[in-house]
C-alpha cells in the first residue's frame, strides 16, 4: 500500500522518485505498525502521531527542496491516502452489500477485518495503482488538449457565431483557387443566427452533398465555395464554405484577427463530448506570430 501511494503522489506531482527510496520509504511506513508492541502504541493512533508519521515519510520520500514544495509533496499524499481509503472502503462495502446478511450495520464493523476482507484489500491495490495511473493519463491528456482550444467568432454581416475551436496542425485544407486556409465549423452553430427556412436548406444540401443545390441558395451571394478534400480510405469528396467578413482567433492571450480564411462546414459534431465546435488550422496564426516578430 505505501508503494502505491508514494509512487502515485509522485507521478501526480511530476517528481522523479528514485525506486531504492520509493522501497525504504515504503518499508519504513509499513514497519511502524510494530509500534503497537511498545509502550508508544496510543501515539500511532493519535492525530498528531499520524501526522508525524506522514510528515516524517515524506520528507524521506521527496526531502526538503523548499518549504512550499515540500507542503505542495505532503498535500498530494494525503490526497492520494484519502483516494486509496475511500476506494477500499467502497470495494468493501461493496463485497459485504452482496452477501445480503441481516444486520447490516451491527455486522458490518466486524466484517471489515475479517481474513476475507484483508485479501480483498490486497488484491484491490493493483487495481488502485491501474485507476490511479488512468486518472493521470486522462487528466494530462485533457489539460493537452485544452491548451490546444481557442475562442473563435465568425462574423457574417450582421451575425456573429462564436465557439470553441481545436487548433490542428494537421489541417491543411485550402481552396485551391486562392490557396485561402478553410477552418471546419459545425452547422449546428448556424441554426441561431439563420432564418428556419435557410437552415433547413442548408441541412439538406450538406446531408446530401447535392453540388446542384447552390443554384437554389439565394442568400450570402458571392460567398458559397466548393472544396475538394480526400481522407484516409476515401475518395474525393466536397465541402461547402462560405467566405466571412472576418473571423477573431483568441489564442494564447492573445486576438488575432483575419479575412481571408474560409469556413467549411460539417453537418456532424466534431467532438464526441462537445469541447470544440470548430477546428482552425494552425498555420495562419504561426504566420501572424512571425508577422508581429
Amino acid at each position: 500500500m505505501h508503494l502505491v501511494l508514494f509512487a502515485g503522489t509522485a507521478r501526480l506531482i511530476k517528481r522523479k522518485l528514485p525506486i531504492k527510496r520509493l522501497c525504504a520509504v515504503s518499508i519504513i511506513g509499513s514497519c511502524s505498525i510494530f509500534i503497537v508492541l511498545t509502550p508508544f502504541e496510543a501515539w500511532l493512533v493519535h492525530p498528531a502521531g499520524k501526522f508525524f508519521l506522514s510528515v516524517l515519510l515524506v520528507l524521506i520520500a521527496f526531502g526538503f527542496p523548499s518549504l512550499l514544495v515540500f507542503l505542495q509533496s505532503l498535500f498530494m499524499f494525503y490526497i492520494m491516502s484519502f483516494l486509496a481509503a475511500g476506494a477500499i472502503t467502497a470495494i468493501e462495502t461493496m463485497r459485504f452489500s452482496m452477501q445480503l446478511r441481516e444486520g447490516f450495520l451491527s455486522e458490518y464493523a466486524s466484517s471489515m477485518y475479517s481474513s476475507f476482507s484483508i485479501i480483498l484489500i490486497v488484491f484491490s491495490i493493483p487495481l488502485l495503482w491501474l485507476m490511479f495511473k488512468w486518472t493521470d493519463v486522462v487528466t494530462y491528456a485533457r489539460k493537452m488538449q485544452w491548451s490546444k482550444l481557442a475562442t473563435v467568432t465568425v462574423q457574417v454581416e450582421n451575425a456573429l457565431w462564436k465557439g470553441e475551436a481545436l487548433i490542428d496542425t494537421g489541417n491543411q485544407l485550402k481552396d485551391p483557387i486562392t490557396r485561402a486556409p478553410v477552418m471546419v465549423m459545425q452547422a449546428s452553430l448556424l441554426k441561431n443566427e439563420l432564418p428556419d427556412e435557410e437552415y433547413k436548406q442548408l441541412q439538406a444540401m450538406l446531408h446530401y452533398k447535392r453540388v446542384e443545390d447552390l443554384e437554389h441558395i439565394n442568400w450570402w451571394e458571392g460567398r458559397w465555395r466548393l472544396i475538394p478534400y480526400k481522407t484516409a480510405g476515401q475518395n474525393m469528396q466536397m465541402m461547402f464554405a462560405f467566405k466571412p467578413d472576418n473571423i477573431t482567433v483568441n489564442y494564447d492571450e492573445k486576438q488575432i484577427s483575419f479575412d481571408s480564411v474560409l469556413v467549411g462546414l460539417e453537418e456532424n459534431s466534431l467532438s464526441s463530448n462537445e469541447d470544440f465546435q470548430m477546428i482552425f488550422p494552425s498555420d495562419p496564426l504561426q504566420a501572424s506570430a512571425n508577422a508581429s516578430a
